[in-house]
């Protein structure tokens, strides 16, 4: 293959730097940038911005059709946002942490840190807004810093570190020290017109410094409501009126001290920004909310992937599965699962697998635990679905319930089919499916069994229940015709034949546990830990081992199946493998960033990968088509929060989408460009061989 495969971002993720401009909101997740009408709310555009971590953004003061965009690597970039195309970009030579752009002059500070002989440099340099030119370097503190704001006219910039504030002089490079607190301080604003600066602290407290450009004069007004830390602070650009927004996800707006509330924005706000008319919250599962300031009430929500706050921890699923020609499902907020449009890149609705209520905690050092999609699964054809949704909080009973979806004519809708309750007694470890003399769901769990679930059309049963010497199980997997089941036990893969469910034949590994296995053709291929194993079925004998951090295999057909392995740089390289040979037919590096958890072939044919961090990305030569410019005429876009929040719109009638079955993995192949020779059935295969010729 001669074209490199690159990961290409369609959404997820957390939103580490926001603005909002005359027209748009701009929001950046690693170094993705997304386009937001401010109008109502449409995606106008996705741009990757370089291979580094944007940390800040601004508005050009000379033309604000241009963004200057700072990065992890050390450089600085001014991108032209009419057809944002890149006009100019400089090396600062550290790790560019804050932009700041004052409201006038002819020049911004990039505030770098840098690591000396085991300590951190942090400097506030300053730089010419034309040719990104390096003026001088205003201060060197040997700490690390907190937050950084810049008075409108730049002439000072004040900076937290720790309990301290802190203030110098642009011009002079005077420093002094404003004011001394007893909790850290975690956000700053400064007024737009007046010497006043808010800061937020570790206890919720806003702390309001007055005159705080003149040495002698500062004076603190403390305003406490907030209950855990205050992360997002921003004043209104006419009135001066502040805004604040923490985990208690409660939008306050502060009059003369006095505090109003929007409740219940919907999870911990991170950003604020206050428009002449409106105020932008984007909150941690990484929404927009667009709120009015003449109603004081939500405009539109937008919601392009839904994001948990703990994504970083384990205990939910991060598979991802086509839904429909180019849509698919993984993992949402507590105990929902999502559908996205990876053509139009959109989320389409939310399945709420667990039906409960989500609360707010006061008590910041209290965890709330909520009920979980543990694990879930979509059929090879995308009619029906199974999830296991699990709670334990340590001091209860643990919760477990066994559930079965249909999919709807829309291809969008999906029903709850059945549900049962306790199905193992301890933690299920995975869940597999396919179709034996039904629809059939294998479920293995630390309680040493492994139970198999069918659906001949009557409803749900459990036909068979199995257990084994070697203890608890730990995956399973069912062949594409639904005669052969693989179980992994400790130390041990069991192979079944599903007419009688018995025994047919055993594979010893060198590892404890396997965490992934797929049935391809005569092969059985094993995911453990560091190591990726191919099986000969037929002699239960080893073909092939590769030592790698392996962290997701996808199959195709033909025997070729793709593995995501994750480098030390936490970056991921994309082998095309086939069952053959431990030589990788291809090798596609630096892929994506982090971890890819998950990926599915959509119905389209394009590979989508799912990082452990929820992030969505296409593999392919070249990036998605661009989105349509043209906005809607619209002024609210329907979202899938419209009912909760009483937006009134005519909803779209989606038209039912066919699922093509073959068509997906056909296509992939052809992408990748990967050949072998046709394999039989394992239908043909599996009857006979395992019975006559595996040991008993």
């Amino acid at each position: 293959m001669s074209e490199k495969l690159r990961g290409h971002y369609l959404g997820g993720g957390a939103v580490t730097c926001s603005l909002v401009t005359k027209d748009s909101i701009l929001a950046t997740v690693k170094c993705s940038l997304l386009s937001y009408s401010l109008k109502n709310g449409a995606l106008t555009h996705v741009q990757s911005l370089g291979d580094s971590e944007i940390t800040g953004l601004a508005q050009s003061q000379k033309n604000s059709q241009q963004l200057m965009v700072s990065s992890r690597d050390g450089n600085v970039s001014v991108w032209d946002t009419t057809d944002w195309t890149l006009m100019k970009r400089v090396s600062v030579g550290e790790t560019v942490s804050h932009l700041l752009v004052p409201n006038t002059g002819s020049s911004f500070f990039a505030i770098t840190r840098a690591t000396e002989a085991g300590k951190v440099l942090t400097r506030i340099r300053k730089f010419n807004s034309v040719s990104l030119a390096h003026e001088t370097d205003i201060l060197l503190i040997k700490k690390e810093c907190g937050n950084f704001a810049v008075s409108p006219c730049g002439l000072f910039v004040i900076f937290t570190r720790e309990t301290r504030v802190r203030v110098v002089n642009t011009t002079t490079c005077a420093t002094f020290t404003r004011y001394e607190h007893d909790h850290h301080f975690v956000s700053s604003a400064v007024h737009p017109s007046m010497p006043i600066a808010a800061l937020g602290d570790t206890d919720g407290r806003v702390c309001i410094l007055k005159n705080w450009t003149t040495k002698g004069e500062e004076s603190v007004d403390k305003n406490h409501w907030h209950a855990n830390s205050l992360p997002a602070l921003s004043f209104a650009p006419n009135s001066g009126v502040l805004f604040t927004g923490g985990a208690e996800s409660v939008l306050v707006k502060w009059l003369d001290g006095e505090p109003q509330f929007l409740p219940r924005i919907g999870t911990a706000i991170t950003h604020l920004h206050v428009t002449q008319d409106s105020v932008v919250v984007v909150t941690d599962d990484s929404v927009i909310h667009v709120v009015k300031l003449n109603t004081w009430s939500i405009q539109f929500t937008i919601a392009n992937i839904l994001r948990r706050s703990d994504v970083t921890e384990e205990g939910f699923s991060r598979d991802v599965f086509p839904v429909g020609e180019d849509g698919v499902i993984f993992a949402g907020t507590h105990g929902q699962l999502q559908m996205f449009d990876s053509k139009n890149r959109c989320n389409k609705g939310v399945v709420d697998v667990t039906h409960q209520n989500k609360v707010t905690g006061r008590d910041k050092n209290k965890k709330l635990s909520y009920i979980d999609v543990q694990h879930f699964k979509v059929s090879p054809d995308g009619s029906w679905m199974v999830t296991i949704e699990r709670r334990d909080d340590g001091f209860i009973t643990p919760e477990c319930r066994l559930k079965f979806w249909t999919m709807g004519d829309d291809n969008n809708t999906w029903t709850q089919e059945a549900c049962i309750d306790s199905p193992h007694t301890k933690v299920v470890t995975s869940l597999c499916l396919g179709h034996t003399t039904g629809r059939t769901a294998l479920t293995t769990s630390s309680d040493k069994q492994v139970k198999v679930w069918v659906n001949e059309g009557s409803g749900w049963t459990m036909s068979h229940t199995l257990t084994h010497r070697h203890g608890p199980a730990f995956c399973a997997a069912l062949s594409s015709d639904g005669s052969v089941a693989a179980v992994a036990y400790k130390g041990l893969v069991t192979l079944y034949s599903t007419v009688d469910w018995q025994d047919r034949g055993e594979i010893g590994v060198s590892v404890s546990r396997s965490d992934q296995m797929i049935l391809s053709g005569y092969n059985l291929l094993i995911r453990a830990e560091d190591l990726l194993s191919c099986w000969d079925l037929t002699t239960l004998s080893l073909v092939w081992e590769v030592t790698s951090p392996i962290t997701y295999i996808l199959p195709l057909e033909q025997r070729n199946f793709l593995a995501f392995s994750l480098r030390q740089n936490r970056l991921t390289d994309v082998f095309v493998f086939s069952t053959k040979s431990p030589e990788p037919l291809h090798v596609h590096k630096f892929v994506c960033p982090g971890s890819v958890r998950g990926a599915c072939v959509t119905g389209a044919g394009d590979v989508v990968m799912a990082t452990g961090e929820q992030e969505l990305y296409s593999l392919a030569t070249t990036p998605p088509l661009p989105l349509a410019l043209t906005l809607p005429e619209e002024d609210v876009v329907p979202t899938v929060f419209s009912e909760l929040l009483k937006i009134t719109h005519n909803p779209p009638t989606a038209a039912p989408v066919a699922i093509q079955i073959g068509v997906r993995a056909s296509k992939a192949r052809a992408i990748l460009d990967v050949s072998s020779s046709a394999m039989p059935p394992v239908s043909s295969i599996c009857m006979k061989v395992l019975e006559d010729f595996l040991p008993g």
